[in-house]
């Protein structure tokens, strides 16, 4: 009886981490936000942005982000101060112009997120999350992260780290 108990604690288990996955996770969650142990092929060299997005010299976070969501990016890098530590680059389809502090370039056709290796998300959209570049223009970290509007400190503590 005892394991017919430990078997529905754990497949609840089971069922509450699966269900906590979102439609804008990597569908494997090992890619998940791994942090710089799991660097797999990183440092790589920056991919170019159009209009020289990237202009180098300092470290870069750029945030890849759906046009829905924007306002709220927006927003949280509005009362952070991210942009004193790096050039701040937000990639969206639709959209131009400034965000925060963040200069917004246009990605019509959602392809710049695969130049700087982010996977795809589990609902099959463009990918949101970020990269990290450091000063000489390598990407250094990379991750899908729905959540990054809400995790800037966590942000802030990757561009700290790199050089």
């Amino acid at each position: 009886m005892v394991w017919v108990g430990a078997a529905v604690v754990l497949g609840s288990l089971l069922f509450v981490a699966q269900s906590a996955e979102g439609a804008l996770d990597d569908p494997d969650q090992a890619h998940q936000r791994p942090g710089f142990l799991d660097e797999g092929d990183l440092p790589a060299a920056a991919p170019d942005l159009p209009g020289d997005a990237l202009e180098g010299g300092r470290p870069a976070v750029v945030f890849f982000e759906r046009p829905r969501r924007l306002e709220t990016l927006c927003d949280a890098l509005a009362d952070d101060d991210l942009d004193r530590r790096a050039e701040l680059v937000v990639i969206v389809s639709g959209e131009d112009g400034e965000c925060a502090g963040a200069r917004l370039v246009d990605d019509p056709n959602d392809e710049l997120a695969a130049t700087f290796g982010l996977r795809e998300p589990s609902d099959g959209g463009p990918p949101v999350g970020y990269a990290v570049v450091d000063s000489d223009g390598r990407v250094r970290y990379r991750t899908l992260d729905p959540h990054a509007a809400d995790d800037l400190e966590e942000v802030t503590t990757i561009v700290t780290a790199v050089p």
